[in-house]
């Protein structure tokens, strides 16, 4: 039954299909949930940097004697419990839950920035999968047109001298059989690639042609707000918070330690005690240094990554643009072939040369119409990668 669905679905249109194949993969794709799974663990993460650390229990005896080492009678001898507890000085445990908080946020932008990418992964293959139909039905129908040419041809032309032209006929025949098979094995691939991503059957697609619409504006400033951005920024913050972190680590965290001790033939006794580490040796200066310089080349990396997702959008605005152009230049071109191919075509059958002429227009015809295809497909593929670039759905 859910098969029937996804292929109504899939016949419904491209947009839906596609939409269903994204949904099909963010349900069972093992990377999306290893990475749904590792945001999980680090909010668990976020309770874990809000507690203190356990308290130290400690038992002891005194005076064990290697002659008697079970005998606890003699004078002197005593035994002792104690309790110590590590007291956090400096607000470290609220600065260690920001950056558990932050570590939550950046995982989410990697699991939003990978789901974008496997958007504009299945995207291009569907785009790459309704090129390859398009340009099989321009075989089939290059096929026929070239069979009944050559059959039409053999009937009205019965001499040896005729022969040479249906054998160029037969090679072009020859050559659309070749790449028909290339073109099946491409299907075929597409088709294994999908189920790998969305990790379960490939529902029947069937999609629109043409150009698919673009509707953004002022890219350069949604470009502040893409996945890749927002995760070097966190990143930056993150660092500046473990700067904060290190400099509260100037002042050490205090030990307190209550105790009770039994003695045997005197009074029993508590005790009170309290640890504090000595900074003498300048690691928590060099440790403060240290994040210094993280936090500054954290900062140098997001103007690294605006930089190169600038020039990346920057070329793919400007590919498309180019795509468009020689979208409509490959128009014209197949209209003029298809001029030519209505002039030819009404003295072909009785003129050799005139036949040779029509098989290199049909040859023309149909590489203009692959063209086309192409062109198509490389314009929705630059729009497909611009806006997973922006963050944005498809």
């Amino acid at each position: 039954m859910k098969r029937i669905v996804l292929m109504l679905v899939a016949l419904a249109g491209y947009a839906l299909a596609q939409s269903e194949l994204t949904s099909l993969a963010y349900e069972h794709n093992y990377e999306l949930k290893a990475l749904e799974a590792e945001v999980s663990a680090l909010e668990k993460e976020v309770d874990i940097s809000k507690i203190w650390e356990n308290p130290m229990l400690s038992l002891g005896v005194n005076d064990i004697f290697l002659n008697e080492p079970l005998t606890r009678n003699k004078e002197m001898q005593n035994e002792a419990i104690s309790l110590s507890q590590t007291i956090p000085t400096g607000g470290k445990l609220d600065i260690k839950a920001s950056i558990a908080m932050q570590d939550v946020a950046i995982k989410k932008l990697e699991l939003r920035a990978k789901k974008l990418e496997m958007q504009q992964e299945i995207g291009v293959l569907e785009q790459n999968y309704i090129r390859i139909n398009q340009d099989l039905a321009l075989v089939a129908k290059y096929e026929k047109i070239l069979e009944d040419l050559k059959n039409a041809h053999l009937s009205y032309n019965t001499t040896a001298a005729h022969y040479v032209d249906t054998l160029n006929n037969t090679i072009l025949q020859k050559n659309l059989a070749i790449e028909k098979k290339t073109l099946l094995r491409d299907k075929a691939s597409i088709e294994r690639k999908l189920e790998s991503i969305i990790v379960a059957p490939v529902p029947e697609m069937s999609g629109h042609e043409g150009l698919l619409p673009y509707t953004l504006s002022d890219e350069e400033k949604l470009l502040e707000k893409t996945p890749k951005i927002q995760i070097q920024t966190l990143q930056s913050a993150k660092e500046l918070l473990n700067l904060r972190y290190e400099k509260a680590n100037k002042t050490p965290d205090v030990t307190v330690t209550l105790g009770y001790n039994r003695r045997q033939g005197r009074d029993d006794y508590a005790f009170l005690g309290v640890s504090v580490p000595l900074p003498i040796y300048g690691k928590e200066n060099a440790s403060i240094q240290k994040a210094t310089l993280t936090h500054s080349a954290s900062e140098q990396s997001v103007l690294n990554t605006h930089k190169q997702l600038l020039f990346e959008l920057k070329d793919e605005l400007l590919n498309k643009e180019l795509q468009y152009d020689k979208l409509s230049l490959a128009k014209e071109v197949l209209h003029e072939n298809e001029k030519m191919y209505e002039v030819l075509q009404s003295t072909a059958l009785s003129q050799n040369d005139t036949l040779l002429s029509l098989l290199n227009v049909l040859a023309q015809m149909l590489e203009a119409q692959k063209q086309i295809n192409a062109y198509s497909f490389a314009y929705n593929e630059s729009v497909i990668k611009i806006y997973t670039l922006l963050g944005e759905p498809l």
